[in-house]
């Protein structure tokens, strides 16, 4: 049933996304797969899939500016550089509003019509996970007038944004729970690849994505964390993990994980990932992982299963911007496919339980409750370390007697975000919680600036950093100029050093 779905998922996307119709020929013709006409069965498959590509996107984008993997040439514009200012096509603002939001919007609007209440609870809460990706590497954006057929809509603050994506979280959450399923149609597997259909699941999901929203806006707009407490706590409660699982796909193109070594792109505006040309950094690898670079000793279980050593079991790093030493080649490099993420038929995670132990162990910790924080951090742990495919014995031990805090009293924030750090490999929300902390060196120890960027950042600061990238340019500064210059966007390099208004 499932291989159904993805074949049917192929076809459906390239009718939605392409615009494929057969109303003008002849004027015989019924386009049935119009939004218009079409029911929300048919509607929801390319929404599903096409979050699972933003994911991508984020944690594309993502794992490099958080230094998890750097590039071995040191030269690429923007993950080496940070030269945005020269970039084409920002594929994460297209993907919202070209793929996912107005799709979404069409199934609600279907479902409205038939009161398929299941279909537009999970509709909205597609619409508002993209947009919180999306509101997180952009800012203010478009909202009150998008998606109107208006090229040129106002932007609209981020902490708007934020209040519209809790909105629509607790809109979805109260639809679910009042859904009369034998009053609506059917949804399963084939339609809903996460949960196949199951809405308790979808219930906490939304929730989830409300915590992780929640906690964004901590420390800096408000430290009171027992919100942010209560939601994660009622998420995690029963909770499945939401994972989009191409190993029940075909292995074409479009339903194979774009993080395996066939570099899959389905569609003309996916960026390739280019792990075949990175490695990882001396951050990740000695800070996080804490490998023994002297002796060569791996310290933390998962570091062979995340990455293969080179013939002679060496674990070779690059520093970001300077690429890799020139006496060496790429095969002297660890390999970065293989993994549970970077696998052809790999799952690719929407949320994970890991982040939500992480989640609670932060706010615990902050609201001065550490055994309670201490617990969420163990059990954070050991659920990735699960995930990665550690062996219970080594997830014992690493938890006994690993470089790790092994009371309540040794425990701090620095511990929780680095272990966060790891569990979060190749995901986007990473990049959010550096900027929340402001790239913190006391809280993420050994991180450097990266020292050949694009002459518009200052040599002098060594705290100056990435704090968004710019608006699609192709869409933005053709259609929407005015809005960019209001905003002080526009070809503007200081755009990228401004603050997002939930960071320190």
């Amino acid at each position: 049933m499932k291989r159904r779905y993805l074949a049917h998922l192929c076809s459906l996307t390239l009718i939605l996304l392409l615009g494929v119709s057969c109303k003008d020929f002849l004027d015989v013709n019924e386009d049935l797969d119009s939004p218009y006409t079409s029911t929300p069965n048919y509607l929801l498959p390319p929404v599903i899939a096409n979050m699972a590509v933003s994911i991508y996107d984020h944690g594309e984008t993502a794992a490099y500016h958080t230094q998890q993997v750097a590039t071995l040439s040191g030269t690429h514009l923007e993950k080496d550089r940070w030269d945005y200012l020269r970039a084409h096509r920002v594929p994460q603002w297209r993907r919202h509003y070209h793929d996912i939001a107005v799709n979404a919007k069409h199934v609600m609007e279907a479902a409205r019509r038939e009161n398929s209440t299941n279909y537009e609870g999970v509709a909205k809460i597609i619409f508002a996970l993209s947009t919180l990706y999306t509101t997180d590497v952009f800012g203010d954006m478009p909202y009150t007038e998008a998606l109107e057929g208006n090229p040129s809509p106002k932007y609209d603050p981020q902490d708007f944004i934020y209040e519209q994506i809790l909105l629509t979280l607790d809109e979805a959450i109260q639809l679910l729970e009042n859904t009369d399923l034998t009053l609506c149609r059917p949804m399963t597997s084939r339609e809903d690849i996460i949960y196949g259909g199951d809405i308790r699941r979808w219930i906490q999901l939304a929730k989830a994505i409300k915590a992780r929203a929640l906690l964004h806006l901590r420390p800096n707009v408000t430290d009171d964390y027992s919100e942010v407490i209560a939601v994660a706590e009622e998420a995690l409660q029963d909770w499945s993990d939401a994972l989009f699982d191409y190993s029940l796909g075909n292995g074409s193109s479009s339903q194979t994980n774009l993080w395996g070594p066939s570099k899959a792109r389905p569609s003309w505006d996916i960026r390739a990932n280019i792990l075949d040309n990175s490695a990882p950094t001396r951050f990740f690898l000695l800070s996080a992982l804490q490998y023994d670079e002297v002796n060569q000793q791996v310290r933390d279980p998962r570091q062979p299963l995340l990455m293969q050593p080179n013939a002679n079991g060496e674990y070779l790093y690059v520093i970001t911007s300077e690429g890799r030493d020139p006496t060496r080649t790429r095969e002297d490099y660890p390999n970065l496919y293989g993994s549970y993420m970077t696998r052809d038929d790999a799952a690719l995670p929407f949320f994970t339980r890991e982040e939500l132990h992480f989640i609670l162990a932060e706010a615990y910790f902050q609201q001065g409750q550490k055994t309670t924080a201490f617990q969420h951090f163990i059990d954070g742990i050991r659920s990735h370390m699960q995930r990665v495919g550690v062996a219970e014995q080594d997830i014992n031990d690493f938890i006994q007697d690993g470089p790790i805090p092994h009371n309540t009293d040794q425990l701090t924030l620095s511990h929780i975000m680095m272990q966060k750090y790891i569990a979060l490999w190749l995901q986007g929300e990473t990049w959010v919680d550096f900027r929340r902390y402001d790239y913190d060196q006391d809280i993420y120890p050994g991180l450097k600036r990266p020292k050949n960027l694009a002459y518009y950042w200052s040599k002098d600061d060594p705290n100056e950093w990435l704090e968004r990238i710019i608006y699609d340019t192709e869409t933005e500064e053709i259609y929407n100029k005015p809005e960019l210059e209001r905003l002080g966007a526009y070809q503007n390099p200081e755009w990228l050093k401004k603050p997002m208004f939930w960071a320190k």
